[in-house]
């Protein structure tokens, strides 16, 4: 019966070997010696840091954002004028009326001649005898105005109806004839309170009535 076999190593140092291993140690510490060393890095120099201490009221001022610059304001634009008006139109002045201050029917009719007329107008009714009183009124007035006229007619409604209101009557519409012609006429009459007398009177004498329109306003060319 074989017994265990034992195996030995043996080692034993190559003179080679270790020449060998000597050079290399050598030429790495002589490459390791030739090589440039890494630089330090300098040293950081301390800053120094100034500290102050702030109040809130200062705090919140310096972390507040600045106020936006304002704007430059527009200049305002001027008002506009207003147009100019337009040059009023001068109306003709009206002619004025004619305000005799003496009253003439009363006397004529007191006048012995004037027989004849007193009783005609007894047998008119109110109205119509009021009526009669401004015509002849105004044949007085007019006659005593301008002597060129001779009036011996008045129609008191010849272009519009004349108005009675009391014992006052305007005739817008009247018209008289003298000398053969008739002529626009305007009055206004005031009685007193009884109706038989004229207490005031103003009239105004117009144009000549255009002939051809005569018989259309009832206006005879002769008594």
């Amino acid at each position: 019966m074989r017994g265990p076999v034992v195996v030995t190593l043996r080692s034993e140092a190559s003179p080679w070997g270790i020449s060998t291993s000597v050079v290399l140690h050598a030429l790495l510490a002589a490459t390791l010696a030739l090589m440039p060393l890494p630089k330090l890095p300098k040293r950081l120099e301390e800053e120094r840091v100034s500290v102050g201490i702030l109040t809130p009221q200062q705090f919140e001022a310096s972390t507040r954002p600045p106020p936006a610059p304002a704007r430059p304001s527009a200049p305002e634009a001027p008002a506009p004028s207003p147009p100019p008006s337009a040059p009023r139109s001068q109306s003709p002045t009206a002619p004025a009326m004619v305000r005799p201050t003496d009253m003439l029917s009363g006397k004529t009719l007191a006048d012995p001649r004037s027989r004849q007329a007193r009783a005609d107008l007894a047998t008119f009714a109110s109205d119509e005898r009021m009526v009669q009183l401004c015509n002849l009124e105004a044949m007085d007035q007019i006659r005593r105005w301008r002597a060129d006229f001779q009036p011996e007619r008045v129609v008191a409604y010849a272009t519009a109806e004349e108005k009675v209101r009391g014992t006052t009557i305007a005739a817008d519409g009247a018209a008289f004839r003298s000398r053969k012609n008739w002529y626009n006429l305007k009055f206004k009459c005031q009685l007193a309170q009884d109706g038989e007398s004229v207490i005031g009177f103003e009239f105004l004498v117009g144009d000549p009535v255009a002939r051809e329109k005569w018989d259309e306003l009832g206006l005879p060319a002769v008594h």
